[in-house]
């Protein structure tokens, strides 16, 4: 029988053979460890197992094995676990990782700070809602420009590899989608001990969108206003600027003098 899509895992199952191997050709893994995240009925896991030196596949979904151990069988260089991805203890792994992998849209913000944090995890192609791809490709001045936006180009460079329309998906989904691309950085833009500093910063300034940095800062930080003003005057912002309307660079800068002002 075949298997039902699950709507509290977000299964969307793709099945345009094309589409799934230009992803793959354009994900650049060939002879490389790959992670693939909820591989569902292994139509990308059988790209991914030809092109890649191994396939690790994170599947929740323990109702998928019959399905899965098929791929297992016929693909030496595949080893499924059922398990979350967000709770896997990644540091088993010692070589670089790369991920691909089409994400369930409800944990697509603890997926992509999971890659963030663990250094071994180099490369990332997801398929994720385009309303997200557009938020976290966002520049200063936009509506979509937000923390994550911001966090996330600081730790990689990023870029749209494809839009993928709903329709390509069963079940259908009521939104469009988009492949993103995430490759980290291997020098970081600032100290370490700064970016701590710069992550803060950065999150408590869109504490709440339509206030002035100031007042985002003087909740997040407690310190007095007029002391928050005058440091953003003296590194050349105005008293009342929005988080909006700064740049990653801007953020980074301010990182890097906040303790020192």
């Amino acid at each position: 029988m075949e298997h039902q899509a699950k709507k509290r895992f977000g299964q969307n199952f793709l099945r345009d053979k094309n589409l799934l191997m230009k992803i793959v050709r354009e994900s650049n893994i060939t002879n490389k460890h790959v992670i693939e995240v909820g591989p569902g009925q292994g139509a990308l896991t059988t790209f991914l197992a030809l092109s890649a030196q191994d396939v690790v596949a994170y599947e929740i979904d323990t109702s998928l094995k019959p399905i899965l151990d098929k791929f297992e069988q016929q693909y030496a260089n595949l080893k499924v676990i059922y398990e979350d991805f967000l709770t896997a203890d990644l540091s088993v792994y010692k070589e670089e990782l790369h991920i691909v992998a089409n994400v369930p849209y409800y944990i697509t913000t603890p997926i992509l700070f999971k890659i963030l944090e663990t250094p071994m995890i180099k490369t990332a192609s997801l398929m994720i809602q385009k309303e997200v791809c557009d938020r976290l490709l966002a520049t200063p001045d936009s509506k979509q420009y937000n923390a994550l936006s911001i966090i996330l180009q600081y730790h990689a460079n990023v870029h749209k590899m494809m839009d993928v329309k709903r329709h390509m998906f069963y079940p259908v989904p009521n939104v469009d989608s988009a492949v993103i691309r995430i490759e980290k950085r291997d020098i970081p833009l600032i100290e370490v001990d700064k970016e701590r500093i710069f992550i803060q910063l950065v999150k408590e300034a869109f504490r709440q969108k339509r206030k002035t940095l100031v007042n985002n800062w003087y909740q997040g930080f407690n310190r007095p206003k007029e002391e928050l003003e005058a440091f953003l005057m003296k590194n050349g912002f105005l008293s009342n600027v929005r988080a909006e309307s700064l740049t990653k660079e801007d953020f980074i800068r301010l990182a890097k003098v906040w303790n020192n002002d």
